[in-house]
């Protein structure tokens, strides 16, 4: 519940901001500006630079929330594929037999634990991955590579398992990629100036209640496109945070009967 006011909150300072700027830059270019002689066609001129520059910001705003929302839908992916791989070694070794299972098995399940209740914070922070779970998952990678299979069911099992953990390396890298490497201010900068920009034009029109009602229309509307690029571009902080189900269902499952306290 929490969350979710969290979220609301964001969203209602969004549109509040979005209100304000088009307002100010509305009110100001009133201040500044005259409407012209009769001869100048002001508003003609205001109309196909508001078009213009309505275009413009309207192509910035729906590439951006394209991109932002098929990397969103990545990463939730890449999440359920990370723990598929995790899920598919610790029944692997199981299956493997020997010493090696119970050392693995206990780390897999560390490395979850670390995952869901470090880690995700880390990321939400835009710090990166956690030491502790890189190292877990380096000491099972160091494990399955001292395995020295002498059946071919052992040695099918010993491949798949190097293989499963190599990839988990790489679904790391994606979330620490998405969660760090955004683009902040090349975005913000020219969508919040074109949000200005976009309500100069409009001084042409007086202050009616109609026309502040259709600007207030435009402004919040705006608000909501940016509060939405702003959640998805990390998925792992508020306001679109992607909770770890994946990982937290496997620690419910028998993953979690692995951990010490398990």
């Amino acid at each position: 519940m929490t969350n979710y006011w969290t979220s609301a909150g964001i969203g209602i300072a969004f549109a509040a901001a979005a209100l304000a700027i088009v307002f100010g830059s509305y009110f100001l270019a009133r201040r500044l500006l005259s409407n012209g002689e009769d001869g100048d066609r002001t508003p003609e001129a205001a109309a196909s630079i508001a078009v213009r520059i309505a275009a413009l910001h309207g192509l910035i705003l729906a590439l951006v929330y394209a991109q932002e929302l098929d990397d969103y839908k990545g990463i939730r992916n890449v999440l359920t594929q990370e723990a598929t791989a995790i899920s598919d070694v610790y029944h692997d070794v199981g299956r493997y037999g020997g010493p090696i299972v119970a050392p693995v098995q206990a780390t897999l399940a560390s490395y979850l634990d670390t995952v869901v209740n470090e880690e995700w914070d880390q990321l939400a922070r835009g710090e990166g991955l956690s030491a502790q779970a890189w190292i877990d998952w380096d000491n099972v990678y160091q494990k399955l590579l001292d395995l020295t299979p002498t059946s071919d069911r052992e040695r099918y099992l010993a491949g798949r398992m190097r293989d499963r953990i190599t990839a988990v390396a790489g679904f790391r890298q994606l979330r620490e990629a998405t969660a760090v490497g955004r683009f902040s201010g090349l975005f913000w900068a020219p969508a919040l100036i074109g949000l200005a920009l976009l309500a100069v034009p409009f001084y042409v029109y007086r202050p009616s209640r109609s026309n502040l009602i259709l600007l207030s229309i435009f402004a919040l509307y705006s608000g909501v496109i940016l509060f939405f690029i702003y959640a998805f571009a990390n998925p792992f902080a508020q306001p679109g945070k992607l909770q770890p189900v994946p990982f937290q269902h496997l620690l419910r499952g028998d993953i979690g009967k692995s951990l010490p306290n398990g």
